[in-house]
């Protein structure tokens, strides 16, 4: 399943990238993120074919906003190969062989386009009018990584941890302050400004630098936030997160932390 993990670790990358601040163009940028393409693809073969798929590599086609997802089913299976679209437009999945037309299985992805659509409105609007106080919730994850028995940062306390967060205007990454990162001495984890760290080459772990991107808080209906964040180390090192977190007059509490992925 070496594949998959590689798939795994881009959405890692991804998110980080996505919590430094990387612009893309909205006309062209996805809905889906890699992984929810992953699994509406794997979510549509599973009845007919099995949950046993590796993924053997995946795009998004940005005229057509369609996402192609290739599924390697192994030696002496029938089809040995499917390639996924899933159409951003329309909502239709069609699974097929790579040079035949025609579909070997349908399905609908409506649902998390939904909920996809919810979430880039609600960053639009956090772009638009930036939750207060962006060093306080760089802190109170950081905190909560910490201190929570299997969280990522506590089980990883000995690596030097490198912070930035998505700028709401799309350039620079915000990074961790340096009165941030005094404040944030107690809990014993080497930290640093996400613009001093210096990325693996060529995916490669060298040492035990690792990363940590957070993306904007986008509101939600219960007056909380959720927050996605990440943390990436090289290859096949890393995970992403996503969290609620509570605002009010004493600064920003995380209600609620889960890991999405990890490689």
């Amino acid at each position: 399943m070496q594949r998959v993990k590689r798939r795994v670790l881009r959405g890692v990358a991804l998110l980080f990238a996505l919590g430094c601040g990387a612009a893309m163009a909205q006309s062209t940028k996805p809905l889906l993120g890699d992984m929810d393409a992953v699994n509406i693809a794997l979510q549509a073969v599973e009845p007919k074919y099995g949950p046993d798929q590796t993924i053997a590599g995946m795009g998004f086609d940005g005229p057509s906003r369609e996402w192609r997802v290739h599924i390697d089913r192994g030696e002496g299976k029938t089809p040995r190969a499917l390639v996924v679209i899933v159409s951003e437009i329309t909502g239709k999945v069609c699974a097929r062989e790579p040079a035949l037309d025609g579909c070997l299985v349908q399905a609908d992805a409506s649902n998390p386009l939904k909920d996809a659509r919810e979430k880039r409105a609600a960053l639009d609007e956090a772009m638009n009018n930036p939750p207060p106080d962006l060093q306080g919730v760089m802190m109170a994850l950081i905190r909560y990584q910490a201190a929570t028995q299997g969280g990522y940062l506590n089980a990883n306390r000995g690596h030097p941890l490198y912070v930035s967060m998505q700028s709401p205007t799309q350039d620079k990454p915000i990074d961790l302050s340096a009165q941030a990162i005094r404040s944030l001495k107690d809990v014993d984890i080497a930290v640093f400004p996400g613009s001093a760290w210096t990325p693996p080459k060529d995916g490669v772990h060298v040492g035990r630098d690792m990363a940590m991107g957070v993306r904007l808080p986008t509101r939600r209906s219960d007056g909380n936030y959720d927050v996605q964040y990440g943390f990436i180390c090289g290859s096949l090192c890393g995970s992403g997160h996503t969290a609620v977190l509570r605002y009010d007059a004493t600064g920003w509490h995380v209600v609620s932390s889960f890991m999405d992925f990890i490689s």
